[in-house]
Order: C-alpha cells, then sequence, then structure tokens
C-alpha cells in the first residue's frame, strides 16, 4: 500500500510541474514578459540595466498609441530588440526642424522630456509620411538613440511589447507613465 501512495504523489507532482511549465510558457510568450535596459537610448525615463516587464497582449492587439514605451526586433538585426518611444502614427507626416519634432507640420508636446530638453533633436529631419501598418520610434536620449531617423518606420510585426511595469533596481520599483 504505501508503493502506490508514493506512485500517485508522484504521478501529481508530475502533472502539477507539467501544468505549471504550460502556464509559464504560454504566460512569457503570448501575455507579458521581462526586458532588460541596455544602454542609455532612453535617459532619463529607464536607465541602462534596468528590467521592466512588458505586455505583448497589447502590442499584439494593436492599440499602440503615441509615447508608448515599445519594445521591438532592431530592424537590422532581428536576433536583437531595442525600447523606443512611439513619436509618430501611421499615416502622419514626421519631420524635425530645430531639433524639434513635427508631426503633421505642428510641434509635438512632450511632456516626458520636462525641463531638461532630452527629447531635442541634435539634426534636422526632412518630413516623411508613416506609411500604414508602421510607427516612428526615437529614444528619448535624442543624442544618442538608434531609432527610425536611421532605420526608417518600424512595421507594427516588429513591434512586440509594450512597457509598463519596471521592477529592477527596486528603488524605481512601479509603473511606467
Amino acid at each position: 500500500m504505501p508503493e502506490s501512495r508514493l506512485r500517485h504523489f508522484v504521478k501529481y507532482v508530475v502533472i502539477d510541474v507539467l501544468l505549471a511549465a504550460l502556464i509559464s510558457f504560454f504566460l512569457i510568450n503570448y501575455i507579458v514578459s521581462a526586458f532588460k535596459i541596455e544602454g542609455d537610448s532612453m535617459t532619463p525615463q529607464l536607465r541602462d540595466r534596468e528590467r521592466v516587464l512588458i505586455s505583448k497582449l497589447a502590442a499584439r492587439k494593436g492599440n499602440l498609441r503615441r509615447f508608448d514605451l515599445v519594445v521591438l526586433y532592431k530592424p537590422d538585426d532581428p536576433d536583437k530588440s531595442l525600447i523606443k518611444r512611439i513619436v509618430g502614427l501611421p499615416g502622419e507626416i514626421v519631420e524635425i526642424r530645430g531639433g524639434d519634432v513635427l508631426i503633421n507640420d505642428k510641434p509635438l508636446k512632450q511632456p516626458f522630456a520636462g525641463d531638461r530638453g532630452a527629447a531635442k533633436a541634435p539634426a534636422d529631419m526632412k518630413a516623411l509620411l508613416i506609411p500604414p501598418g508602421t510607427y516612428f520610434v526615437m529614444g528619448d536620449n535624442r543624442a544618442i538613440s538608434f531609432d527610425s531617423r536611421l532605420f526608417g518606420p518600424v512595421p507594427q510585426k516588429y513591434i512586440y511589447g509594450k512597457a509598463f511595469f519596471r521592477y529592477w533596481p527596486p528603488a524605481v520599483l512601479g509603473k511606467i507613465r
């Protein structure tokens, strides 16, 4: 009888572990995942080595808005990822003049930049129509950011996550605005 109970116990432990693994796989691949910031292109909002949670579901549903922080496959090297801010939406005309970003010929108010002027672009850019199904993304630290100014608008299929919560380091734990 004890051998039967042991087999019964082991059977349920194996089932529980497999079920937990299946649920984890589903959550990580389709719902939420962790992402590590590499570099300073998003300072002051996000800094090198900070970690954030990203919603894969939000990116799949396509409910992306201006100023969302998104994680995307690097267009010239899809094995790597970048985190950038959506600045221009499909069908808009984006231009940089005198360091200011213009959308449809109107200056873009960038509340995340604060008084620091971190969102000033170092160089002008001719007007560009953002094609349907693509987004114009930029880093907050425009002087060093590798973004749509260099690789062009990003197809929505390249965007796989939307940052919503910073969990590391503990001193900056909290929702990302």
